[in-house]
């Protein structure tokens, strides 16, 4: 009695080699990109405003995740309720309370802080390093 199963032969055996060997992905016009742990990023800070001679600062460069946190906030529950969330975490939760609790922080001071740190979290900051470039 013959068997009805195929016989193997070497192009069938090469042919499932071959798509078992594809990787993840593969066929794509793009290799999977990979993000540093955050333990191996250094933040340099830089000043954004004084209180008295206390100076508070800000991350030189802003990571892009506060950009989509301040993002999806102001997109559920508008700009208002977003800009607290983003100066906190740029500031951080000492800088953010010493400008709630100063009796001397003027309303142009609050706005020009917060458009400072919108302007810089969007990466809409001025950036010296030269012209941008489009591809």
């Amino acid at each position: 009695m013959a068997s009805t199963t195929p016989a193997r032969t070497r192009q069938t055996v090469a042919a499932r080699k071959r798509t078992a060997a594809k990787p993840v992905g593969a066929g794509l016009d793009f290799e999977p990109i990979r993000i540093a742990a955050d333990d191996d990023v250094e933040e340099e800070r830089v000043p954004l405003f004084y209180i008295g001679d206390t100076e508070y600062t800000i991350p030189k460069d802003i990571p892009p995740g506060v950009a989509l946190q301040y993002l999806r906030t102001a997109g559920e529950m508008g700009e208002q309720f977003a800009a607290p969330v983003l100066l906190t975490r740029v500031l951080g939760p000492d800088a953010y309370e010493a400008l709630e609790s100063s009796r001397a922080l003027t309303d142009d001071q609050l706005q020009r802080i917060i458009q400072i740190v919108v302007d810089l979290s969007l990466g809409r900051g001025e950036k010296k390093e030269g012209k941008a470039t489009t591809r």
